[in-house]
């Protein structure tokens, strides 16, 4: 019986959680975190608002740490590789960038929000001061979610291809 290529393709979607758990996984958990964000952001989760702004920054960071983890494993994997490097980058260029945005992002955002620690002064800061290193931390989760996204659309996009 031949599929037609509509059908290969919900096919290969379906595939996508066996064939890459990771990259599954992480898409999924943006998926969730930008929508409980988003009702959060819009007062549309009774009594959890707070808690909806929280999850992206602290979501983000988690998010950011594990790609970190995925560039230095994939790093020691193209260096230990027989082929050139060259070779495997040169294969999938698109793949290629959007990989190293993802771990741009993710090395901005630990180091922003780092930092952004590090210049908080030994006093608590005033209510004002403490909304603002909401809003840093957030943006900076935004950031690392945002390119995952991308990151995982792309990984499925290739997977329901072939």
């Amino acid at each position: 019986m031949l599929l037609r290529p509509k059908d290969r393709t919900v096919r290969m979607l379906r595939q996508f959680p066996a064939r890459k758990p990771l990259q599954a996984s992480k898409l999924a958990a943006v998926l969730a975190v930008l929508l409980f964000g988003t009702l959060g952001f819009f007062r549309l989760v009774p009594d959890r608002q707070l808690t909806a702004l929280l999850v992206v920054p602290f979501a983000g960071f988690a998010l950011a740490l594990v790609v970190l983890g995925e560039v230095l494993v994939a790093g020691f994997r193209l260096v230990s590789a027989d082929a050139p490097a060259s070779d495997r980058i040169d294969d999938r260029p698109v793949y290629t960038t959007v990989r190293v945005i993802e771990a741009v992002a993710a090395l901005v955002a630990v180091v922003g929000v780092a930092g952004t620690i590090a210049s908080v002064p030994s006093d608590p800061p005033p209510g004002p001061g403490a909304i603002g290193l909401l809003f840093v931390a957030g943006g900076f989760g935004l950031l690392v979610l945002g390119a995952t996204l991308v990151r995982t659309a792309v990984e499925c996009y290739h997977t329901a291809r072939g």
